[in-house]
């Protein structure tokens, strides 16, 4: 396999080649959160002519927005011991590992991977409501709804821990709709269904992800992909499947979907 080049943080790869250095971007002024836009058809006509390259974002959840991660090694840990699987006992070998790899580790068949992913979320609900967002990620969500930017979720979660979380931290308002999609491998049908009922063009939805099978889902649909660094999966196995950004904090987000923020006042 040829070496990945160190691509650069926040910067778009060359096989996009769709939003040249002198796009123009749309300044932030004010903090009027904007309306939100439930179950549209149709973009609204701001939108629509935007000069913006991406007017939705679809966020995952856990490792993205959330910082789930302790919970989740707490919660696979004793699911592990219960079922039979191995625990997971190295962390910083994991997250340098594939999902289906890591699955082959833990001695995870593929058979009993959907009861696993059961209990997991039933678990989980049991904390959704403790959990945290990631430093930065409210911040970053207000800017972009200020900006008018449409969002929304999509993960493997259930989607009532999804909102208990975003309720409990406050950001619940900023999306225009949930999905939790109980399949690991199955993120790029859910994106289709989002693509269908959103009716926005390819080129102007970015997906945001911790993890590679997040990566190879959007590529899959043909939308822009951000790999978040702060989450799951290292960088070093993110920039493999070579997504669209890399991403080291919450708020290089906001340029990416082409905001410049006002410089504030002089005193």
């Amino acid at each position: 396999m040829a070496a990945v080049p160190p691509y650069p943080v926040a910067t778009p790869l060359l096989r996009l080649g769709a939003y040249p250095p002198n796009l123009p971007v749309r300044r932030l002024g004010g903090n009027n959160l904007g309306p939100l836009y439930a179950e549209s058809t149709v973009a609204p006509a701001h939108f629509q002519e935007s000069t913006m390259p991406f007017q939705l974002v679809v966020w995952d959840f856990d490792g993205t927005l959330a910082d789930s991660l302790p919970a989740a090694v707490r919660i696979f840990n004793r699911l592990a011991a219960e079922m039979g699987f191995q625990p997971l006992t190295d962390l910083t070998a994991a997250r340098g590992m594939s999902t289906r790899q890591f699955l082959r580790q833990h001695g995870i068949p593929f058979w009993r991977l959907a009861r696993l992913v059961r209990r997991y979320q039933a678990a989980a609900a049991e904390e959704a409501d403790q959990l945290q967002l990631f430093g930065g990620i409210a911040a970053t969500l207000a800017t972009l709804a200020a900006a008018d930017v449409r969002m929304g979720v999509l993960s493997s979660n259930r989607e009532d821990n999804i909102r208990r979380c975003l309720r409990a931290n406050h950001a619940e308002q900023h999306f225009e709709f949930v999905v939790g999609y109980p399949r690991l491998f199955g993120k790029a049908k859910a994106l289709k269904r989002i693509l269908r009922t959103q009716r926005l063009p390819k080129e102007r939805i970015l997906y945001v992800g911790d993890e590679l099978r997040d990566v190879e889902a959007a590529q899959k649909v043909g939308i822009a992909v951000a790999a978040v660094t702060w989450g799951f999966h290292t960088a070093e196995l993110l920039r493999s499947g070579k997504p669209d950004f890399v991403v080291e904090s919450p708020h290089e987000l906001v340029t990416i979907v082409g905001i410049e923020p006002q410089p504030a006042l002089g005193g």
